[in-house]
């Protein structure tokens, strides 16, 4: 008798694996806004808590969308985590820069922290490896939700983004979180050298980013990094109009690390994937190195707190 009781606890586990790998569509409300996300369970999904991966869309941009970009969800079949695509309200996320032109009346980390709340207590999630990356907004939210939530986010992977100017005298997390940031030296919206975000004729309303270097200083301060760093050459495989190399913080509080990878002539893009827009708006696809990898294998290097 209890042997096949086994049998059938077995055989629904597996029935039940079958049902939920691939995407779910979720859905919960905050603040009286139905808010929505692409939950993306691995191919192997089952009783063992994985790692969750947070990617936000930028601005203008869907859940969707970026999903599609990054390719994410292939890497999560084949490494064992889990993915998850959130939507902003009508496009554009309140990542902690101040204007005209931002949606500052939206707590989006209130979503978030629900979301992963709702995730957790019903998925098998590692809440000790939740990790949160994204491209411009959604890079800028990754920067905000790290401060917002660190002691629920264990490392960020920003591309094409800044920490906002108006933050630069109060950003400290509560605990020290790892970084990887990707920043292109060409990026027409999100300047390497810092200033007002945005077009040159539309650069007015969506607040002002620091530098690449002044963010990377602020973030070594933070995490108590000492003047311990390598610098490390990556291949230069595709005529790209791109060479990157990458700079690595390794002794930091807590085991914690800060990276840069510094795409010369790369632009408002995300490292490997398509030209999703031409050059003469966005600048160079850098395609020596994939950033989907690069950020999984960054995120994966990473152990609970």
């Amino acid at each position: 008798m209890l042997k096949n009781i086994f049998i059938i606890l077995a055989l629904l586990n597996v029935i039940t694996t079958a049902y939920t790998a691939g995407d779910i569509t979720g859905k919960l409300t905050v603040d009286g806004i139905e808010r929505e996300y692409i939950l993306h369970l691995p191919a192997d999904y089952g009783t063992a808590k994985l790692p969750l991966v947070m990617v936000f869309h930028g601005g203008g941009g869907t859940a969707e969308q970026v999903k599609e970009h990054t390719k994410f969800n292939k890497l999560a079949d084949n490494e064992d985590f889990i993915v998850v695509y959130p939507n902003a309200v009508d496009k554009n996320w309140n990542d902690g820069r101040i204007g005209e032109k931002l949606p500052t009346d939206i707590d989006d980390v209130k979503f978030i922290s629900t979301m992963l709340d709702t995730l957790i207590a019903n998925y098998n999630i590692n809440s000790g490896r939740v990790f949160a990356t994204g491209i411009s907004n959604g890079g800028f939210f990754s920067f905000y939700l790290a401060l917002k939530l660190s002691e629920r986010i264990l490392a960020i992977a920003p591309v094409a983004a800044n920490l906002p100017e108006n933050l630069k005298d109060t950003y400290k997390t509560s605990l020290p979180v790892s970084l990887l940031l990707i920043n292109g030296t060409k990026d027409p919206l999100v300047k390497y050298e810092g200033g007002p975000v945005g077009f040159k004729d539309d650069e007015t309303g969506r607040g002002t980013s620091l530098s690449t270097s002044w963010t990377i200083s602020i973030w070594t301060k933070n995490n108590d990094c000492q003047q311990s760093s390598k610098i490390e050459e990556i291949d230069d495989t595709e005529d790209d109009g791109c060479k990157a190399e990458k700079t690595t913080y390794y002794r930091c509080k807590d085991g914690t690390e800060v990276i840069l990878v510094k795409i010369t002539g790369g632009g408002h893009t995300w490292p490997g994937a398509s030209q999703y827009l031409p050059k003469i708006i966005v600048g160079n696809v850098c395609k020596d190195f994939k950033a989907t990898e690069m950020i999984w294998l960054f995120f994966r290097s990473r152990q609970a707190r």
